[in-house]
């Protein structure tokens, strides 16, 4: 218990405060404070106290001191009768311990005379009190100015107005006064190089600032730029949603002939650091830098040909999770065969791999290979051994049953048979005599069944397509060929340029001589590419590469659907 004794008349003289109820009672002018203490030098809450057997411990608060000006100390200790210490005006005097055991403060205001609560306001506000000129005088001379220098004077000092001519005669004129300060002044509303991209109407500036003094929407930027598509599914990733910015936050224009864009890689990393938090069900991981911390490439391989449907899978899970990793294009094909093949090896040594690869118009991608410019020349679909002018037709898997049955009835009809007749004239005893050779329809059916199983399952189809053979009961016609097909991108999310790496070979990326079935063994890794290229930093002898050097922002497969922030 702390009793505290004013020496002021009218004061509770003799007040007791209970520690019990307040564990460290508090010293200031906040009505909460246990000891209030009235003066402008004094905080709302100043200090707390505890008694400590028969003594008193103060403990100032923040940015507050006790003692005098002279001689400030943040903790003071009043252990012995007569010890002090100050809080403003107010001296803190312990006197000796009454009956009870109780410490007792004497408090003393020295110096001042108190002061009631609107004197203590009047001179708390007084320190923010200052003489400042009539607002209204400055503000009228500072719109004055600005009319003036931003308004006046280019019109006034305007080229045109000076006489500057625009004819050939006085280019040399407008030449010579670049530095004039005629132009300098007018030059206050030049607003900037016009992009080439707005070239075309940039004399025009109500095309884009369709209302005067007001900046430029989104709205009217989607007036010609239609498809525009957003980011990410909204729907999935709804924060990813960018018709909720204005496209002036990325793009931005009168910055110089080339559209100036934000595209600084901490503009990608802000969402796709932490990629979860902005879209908790997507599969993408987690990247930050290209060349430090960006996962392995996920190639998009074919599931349903016939759809044309794709799925991702971990380019490294051929020995991990996606150990079941398949590519069902339906075609058969392995680059280490071929290239073990005389013919191959002679014509890559003259062209390379353009043997069979030509580059699409542009160098971005190559074109789809051709089975009659590349491999007609060694597999030339022939069915039948005494002739070799029958050729399937490639390309056509519904017309090959008919082809070669009415091809063997031709045959038939011309009395030719593909059955050898036996060439022993003598048959021993108890052996059986071989059936005789098939003629007619049976002749014609047997050499069908023998052509479709040769050459749709084995040689001519089988050996680069997969075959289906006729379910049972079907005739021996009945042989299907899964459609095929092959993507142009096996990274779909990524954009590549093949013209931009033309100063590397083919087989610095691609591993075509060791590569025994599936685009897996063709497809570089992330540590190929990192060969060449490192993060946004750079590195020595590699390419700084950002995220959009690879990845485009904006899906056209995904337009804005929702209304564009203005």
């Amino acid at each position: 218990m702390i009793v505290v004794r004013f020496d002021k008349p009218g004061a509770a003289a003799g007040a007791p405060i209970d520690g019990a109820a307040d564990r460290a009672p508090r010293i200031g002018r906040s009505e909460a404070c246990a000891l209030r203490l009235m003066h402008p030098d004094v905080r709302f809450v100043h200090a707390i106290m505890r008694a400590e057997g028969q003594g008193v411990v103060i403990e100032a608060q923040p940015g507050a001191v006790l003692g005098q000006a002279r001689a400030p100390v943040a903790r003071a200790v009043l252990a012995r009768p007569g010890d002090a210490t100050w809080i403003g005006p107010f001296k803190l005097t312990l006197a000796a311990a009454g009956a009870a055991g109780h410490a007792t403060l004497d408090v003393v205001e020295e110096g001042t005379d108190a002061e009631d609560e609107a004197a203590l306001a009047r001179r708390e506000f007084a320190r923010f009190d200052s003489r400042l000129p009539n607002v209204r005088l400055w503000s009228l001379l500072a719109v004055c100015a600005i009319l003036l220098v931003f308004f006046a004077l280019p019109l006034g000092l305007h080229p045109g107005r000076a006489g500057i001519g625009r004819n050939a005669a006085g280019a040399a004129d407008a030449a010579s006064l670049l530095g004039h300060a005629q132009l300098k002044v007018a030059g206050l509303w030049n607003v900037g190089v016009m992009s080439n991209a707005h070239a075309s109407f940039g004399a025009d500036c109500a095309h884009c600032h369709q209302t005067p003094f007001i900046r430029t929407t989104s709205r009217a930027c989607l007036t010609c730029h239609v498809q525009t598509g957003q980011h990410a599914d909204p729907l999935r990733a709804p924060k990813a949603d960018i018709s909720a910015m204005r496209c002036e936050t990325c793009h931005h224009e009168h910055k110089g002939a080339v559209m100036a864009t934000a595209d600084r890689q901490s503009g990608c990393a802000a969402c796709h650091g932490n990629i979860k938090a902005f879209a908790s069900s997507t599969t993408l991981h987690d990247v930050l830098d290209f060349g430090q911390d960006h996962p392995q490439f996920m190639p998009a391989l074919v599931q349903d040909a016939a759809l044309h449907a794709l799925k991702r899978y971990d380019f490294s899970g051929v020995h991990g999770p996606d150990s079941d990793v398949v590519d069902h294009s339906n075609i058969k094909f392995t680059h280490a065969t071929h290239l073990k093949l005389e013919k191959v090896k002679a014509g890559m040594q003259a062209d390379g791999c353009g043997l069979c690869h030509a580059a699409e118009p542009g160098g971005v991608s190559f074109k789809r290979v051709s089975f009659e410019a590349s491999c007609l020349s060694c597999h030339t679909l022939q069915f039948e051994p005494n002739h070799p002018e029958w050729r399937l037709p490639h390309g056509h898997p519904d017309e090959v049953g008919s082809r070669v049955a009415g091809f063997y009835a031709q045959a038939a009809l011309a009395g030719e048979s593909a059955v050898d007749p036996p060439t022993d004239p003598f048959f021993k005893p108890g052996v059986p005599r071989p059936l005789p050779p098939p003629s007619g329809q049976n002749q014609v059916t047997l050499q069908v069944a023998q052509a479709m199983v040769s050459s749709i399952a084995r040689s001519s189809c089988g050996e680069c397509h997969v075959v289906v053979p006729p379910a049972p009961g079907q005739p021996a016609t009945a042989w299907t060929i899964p459609p095929v097909w092959v993507p142009d991108r096996y990274f779909p999310a990524a954009r590549f340029s093949h013209a931009a790496h033309a100063t590397s070979t083919c087989r610095t990326c691609h591993a075509a001589e060791t590569s025994d079935g599936g685009p897996l063994a063709l497809l570089p890794g992330i540590a190929t590419c990192r060969t060449c290229h490192a993060g946004e930093g750079g590195a020595p002898q590699r390419v700084s590469s950002t995220c959009v050097l690879c990845h485009v922002f904006h899906d056209d497969r995904l337009p804005l659907w929702s209304k564009p922030h203005e």
